[in-house]
Order: structure tokens, then sequence, then C-alpha cells
């Protein structure tokens, strides 16, 4: 019994999940210590490997669905959050909130809301991160980046710097005589390329994907457009990224770019901030820098979601498991060891609790500032809100730009492309909330 409600006796909770083999280990051990406490109460850790786009997790929850063996609860992807409760899947987690005062000591972009229902939360706080590798840097005679992300290297800055890095397999940089760019050994930036992670750079340059409100596409914007170009001229111009067909034998021989910075191949990654989970588990000198400025400062709110299904026959030890996820004191490693940010209001602006999470050997010097400080200009990703953002992205936006990110296409052709395709098929159609 918690907090005066009761519980039933040898219940069995299915909680869904995904993400690395370290991630894995991590949710597993919360599970674990949730049990030992709840004596009662039994988890079935159920875990579906997911790509970033989230295709593949989607189709698997949906034939679970369709089967009718869905979860208890667990993650689920924030694109298909509005879908699914439209359809009765969803259970309204208001009256638990409101109940629990859970409303009073979170982030209030924590909550799904969809009119004056609840239908999730997210499931972390997370953010993008300039990672590097800080040897290096040095070996380059490169400095390192500021951690204060209102005084960032400017996006010419960074490419300047990322130029310095890169090698050929005869030591030669780009622009110098000789310089081979089909045989490069080091390379200057990764960066991952699904939607999430154009976010802060198109937001800092003014562009955006679509509107907030889910009626107008933006992708074709100026601002947009030279986004997306000079990113894609780090690989054809610049030669200071890898990148390859995804289908290709090249792509699937090179390795991911995280082991690629461990490794000394790369200076810098552009990633999520849970990638931390894994980089510190790495044998190599990690660093953490603001991200770099195209025109002013900008940063994302994101996370899956977290959902408890309709279909549950346990909604009261599903939210007490829902509720013991999102309990950073229950919960600790979880964010100990770089996976997950709190989404509790105390663990931003208590000292003693950001102490508890920031304060160890996994997050690097100068983590507060270039991380935890840039979440007061982070705005929420709208993947959630607005409806049909995975087929805008998937099925209009996605195959324009990989033409873009292979020098098959410019960013202007590529985008005037996937307007074309958003308009044919119909997919501005407005946001849930």
């Amino acid at each position: 019994m918690t907090g005066g409600v009761s519980f039933a006796k040898d219940v069995t909770l299915t909680y869904v999940y995904w993400g690395s083999p370290n991630e894995k280990i991590a949710i597993e051990n919360a599970l674990a210590d949730f049990e030992t406490a709840h004596p009662g109460i039994r988890v079935r850790p159920m875990y579906l490997s997911a790509d970033f786009v989230g295709i593949e997790f989607s189709a698997k929850m949906k034939a679970l669905a369709q089967a009718n063996v869905l979860p208890d609860l667990g993650y689920f992807r924030e694109e298909d959050v509005g879908d699914w409760y439209a359809a009765g899947r969803i259970l309204d987690l208001a009256r638990y909130v409101e109940r629990d005062g859970m409303d009073k000591d979170y982030l209030p972009q924590v909550w799904m809301r969809l009119d004056d229902k609840i239908v999730g939360s997210y499931t972390a706080a997370e953010c993008q991160v300039l990672f590097y590798n800080k040897d290096v840097l040095r070996e380059a005679g490169v400095p390192e980046p500021p951690t204060d992300y209102r005084n960032a290297w400017t996006w010419d800055e960074f490419v300047a710097y990322a130029r310095e890095i890169v090698r050929d397999r005869n030591g030669r940089k780009p622009g110098e005589p000789g310089f081979d760019p089909n045989r490069i050994v080091r390379y200057g930036i990764g960066m991952d390329l699904w939607w999430a992670m154009l976010f802060p750079p198109l937001w800092s340059n003014g562009g955006d994907l679509v509107s907030r409100d889910g009626t107008e596409f933006l992708l074709d914007k100026p601002e947009s457009i030279e986004v997306i170009q000079k990113i894609a001229d780090l690989i054809h111009v610049h030669h200071v990224m890898p990148y390859a067909d995804p289908s290709s034998a090249a792509a699937a021989a090179m390795p991911a770019p995280a082991i690629m910075l461990a490794n000394g191949q790369l200076g810098f990654f552009i990633t999520g901030q849970w990638e931390l989970l894994d980089l510190a588990k790495m044998d190599f000198s990690l660093g953490v820098g603001a991200l770099p400025i195209w025109k002013k400062p900008a940063q994302m709110y994101i996370s899956g979601a977290s959902v408890i299904f309709q279909s549950t026959p346990h909604p009261e030890e599903a939210w007490e498991l829902h509720k013991w996820m999102m309990t950073p004191e229950k919960t600790l490693d979880l964010y100990t060891s770089g996976l997950w940010m709190p989404t509790k209001v105390s663990w931003y602006t208590n000292p003693t609790d950001l102490s508890k999470w920031i304060d160890n050997p996994v997050h690097p010097k100068g983590y507060k500032e270039a991380v935890v400080d840039s979440m007061e200009i982070a705005r929420v990703v709208y993947s959630a809100a607005v409806k049909n953002f995975a087929r805008i992205w998937g099925e209009a936006i996605a195959p324009e730009l990989d033409k873009v990110w292979l020098g098959k296409a410019t960013a202007e052709e590529a985008v005037k492309a996937a307007r074309e395709r958003v308009t044919q098929l119909d997919l501005l159609q407005g946001a849930w909330w």
C-alpha cells in the first residue's frame, strides 16, 4: 500500500522498452528494485529493438495490438501517442497525476496533455550534446570548445576547427596538396541525421521542419535550406564528416560514430545526451561542449514517451511502476549513468539534488554549463503533437534528404520535392495539442 492506495497481490506487469545493451541493463536493474519495494508485484521486462526513426518499434507494437497481447506499460514512440489514444488504446493518466500531486513537482512539459487528458509522459529529459575526444583535439592543435551555451563557437568556426582535425592516410588535411578524400583515417565531425538532430541547428538559424500547429511546411524556408546544405557540405565539400549509403557495404563496414570517437577516428560527435551512458563506459578522454551557434543559441527537449495501455488489467499497479520510473530518488542509476536527465524540477534547481546525478566521473567537466544550463532555452520537439509527423518525416522528408547526404541532390531540390510529397499525401492536418 502506497499513499493510501492498495495493490493486488501476485500481479505481473509487462514493461516494454528499447535501448542499447547498457540501457537494457540499467532499465532491468530499476525494474528489479521496484519488485523488491513491492513484494506483491512482479515485472516482466519486454525488450523490443528500435531504430531512431521508430518504424521498427511502431510496427512491432501494432502487431502486438492486433494480437491482443499488448504489455501493461512502458516506452512508446511519442509520434504515435495521439493516434493510439484516439483509438482507445492508451490510458488517461490525469486522475492519477492529480491525485498523487505529480503535476506540482515535475517539469510542466513532461505531461503530454490532450485537452483535459494526460495521454502519457516524456520518459526523461533529453537534449542534443556536442561530445569530443580531448586527445584528438590536442594532437590536432584544436582548442576545446566553450561550455557556455550563450558564447559557443559559430557554425563556421566549428567547421574550421573540424577541418584541422581531418587526416588522410598520408597525414594530409583538406585543402593541402595531395589530400585524398577517399582515404580519410580521421574525421572532424560525426552527426546523427535523423529528424530530432536537425531541430537545434534549424531553430538556431531561424528555420524549422513544419509549423508547431501542423499546418505549414517550413523546411523550404531559406533559413532551413541553408542548414541542410551546410550539413551536407560537411560530407562533400569540407570532407570532415563520414557518410555512406546506409544500404551499402561501405556503411556496414563503417564503425558507429561513438566507436570512432573513442578510437580517435573522430574529433566531435553531435548526438543525443543519452549517448553519454555508452560513451562514459569507453576508455578515452571524453569532453563536452556547447552546441555551435548559427544565429542564436538553440536547444531541444526530447524524449520517448511512457504510457499505460488501456488494456492493462492492473491500472493502479501499472501507475505505481510508471511513477517509480519517473522518480529519480528511486532510480538514481538511470541518471548517474548518463542515460537520462531528470524530469523533476528540484533536480535542476536544488544544488543538493543536482549534485546527486551530475557530480560523478560519468559527467565530464563543463557538463552543467554546456548541457544542464542549455535546457533553459530548450524547446519541446513537436513530434508527438503534430498529426502525421511520422509520415511527414518518413514518407516525404527523409527520402529526399537522403539524396542530399549522398550528394545526389541539393538541399533546395530536396525540400521542394519533399513539399510536393507532403501536399500530395495531404499530411498537414494540424496538431493533437
